[in-house]
């Protein structure tokens, strides 16, 4: 079979590598349909979130069709079309004892397109307790944003939103961003969004919550929204990792911040207006406390209109016309801008419905 396979910073390649076979009892074999392009697979390829070991196959947001089980597999047979949960957990450490196991201290070497081989790929080696097999009307590019929808459903979780009637905006018009407004907006809140990307900005018009507003600029949204641009907002989601500070400086006593931008960017923030505002700032990665499910659930029922967010499908063999979409310029060895209308961006590994 082929893999798309990680040497280091702007080195990928297609390899030809051996099919898959169960090692484990309890493990699947899985052909792929499609993998979805994550933030993380630009980031681990243009160094900017240097995390991947040589020679892993990346890629993590996918669904197949199971064609080997392991001995004391009950619960899936071949044949069955499948999600993966990348997110693997021991279930035994400190981490996952306190209830962090996104944070499993096993991590290392099971952490699929980072430490372990995944699905930019033929085939994909899971283990049965991560994988859901999906309903028929569930296709398998819809079903491949359930582990990004998962993600974004931990963030909307740490927030513990009680309120509806408050000031909130989602910033970044990518996949995760677009998540979040539509998971905010089945809250009960009306989050406006900023993206200052035209390709961006013009494919989101078309896919928003009911009510959404999209501006270029966060002060001039403040402006627009609330009549001034010194106005404060209560909760404010930055899917970008670039206006921390500026955020921060709106915040309304009470309000909180919500980074889920894997960026190497630091920012200065005023210890004492945390402390005498009761500002929260937090980050948010992986799925925790059931949210892959839930976000299954939520695809599987219509909920979140995820077919409209896959702006592009492209076949393996041309997956650096794929990341370059995104502005991930693997052949020129650069970040370029982009200004293709898109947002979520599959990779299509094989004719698999």
């Amino acid at each position: 079979m082929l893999a798309l396979k990680y040497s280091k910073s702007w080195q990928v390649d297609v390899v030809k590598v051996n099919d898959l076979a169960c090692l484990e009892a309890d493990d699947v074999v899985v052909d792929i349909a499609v993998c979805g392009i994550c933030g993380t697979d630009v980031g681990i390829i243009s160094g900017a979130y240097p995390v991947a070991v040589p020679g892993t196959t990346l890629g993590h947001e996918t669904s197949g069709v199971v064609t080997r089980i392991g001995q004391r597999v009950t619960r899936l047979k071949v044949g069955d079309r499948v999600v993966v949960n990348p997110t693997y957990a021991c279930g035994e450490c400190r981490m996952c004892q306190t209830g962090n196991p996104n944070h499993c201290e096993q991590k290392m070497g099971t952490e699929a397109g980072v430490s372990y081989d995944g699905a930019f790929a033929h085939q994909y080696r899971a283990k049965e307790a991560f994988l859901r097999k999906l309903d028929d009307h569930v296709s398998m590019e819809a079903a491949s944003l359930t582990e990004p929808l998962s993600c974004t459903i931990t963030g909307v979780d740490k927030l513990a939103i009680t309120h509806t009637n408050i000031r909130a905006a989602v910033v970044g018009a990518g996949p995760m961003g677009m998540l979040y407004l539509w998971v905010l907006y089945h809250q009960g809140l009306k989050p406006f969004l900023v993206e200052n990307n035209p390709g961006r900005s013009e494919f989101a018009r078309e896919c928003l919550p009911p009510s959404t507003m999209l501006y270029s600029d966060f002060e001039q949204a403040l402006e627009q929204e609330y009549g001034s641009k010194q106005s404060q907002i209560d909760l404010c989601v930055d899917t970008t990792g670039q206006l921390t500070e500026l955020v921060f400086s709106h915040l309304a006593p009470g309000g909180k911040l919500l980074n889920v931008a894997l960026k190497d960017k630091h920012a200065k923030l005023d210890v004492l207006k945390i402390a005498d505002k009761s500002l929260s700032v937090i980050g948010s990665i992986d799925s925790l406390n059931n949210s892959f499910e839930r976000a299954y659930v939520m695809i599987r029922d219509g909920d979140i209109p995820v077919a409209k967010l896959i702006s592009h499908v492209f076949d393996f063999s041309d997956y650096q016309e794929a990341f370059k979409t995104v502005g991930c310029d693997i052949s020129n060895k650069t970040m370029t801008p982009f200004f293709t209308p898109n947002c979520k961006v599959l990779v299509r590994l094989a004719d698999i419905k």
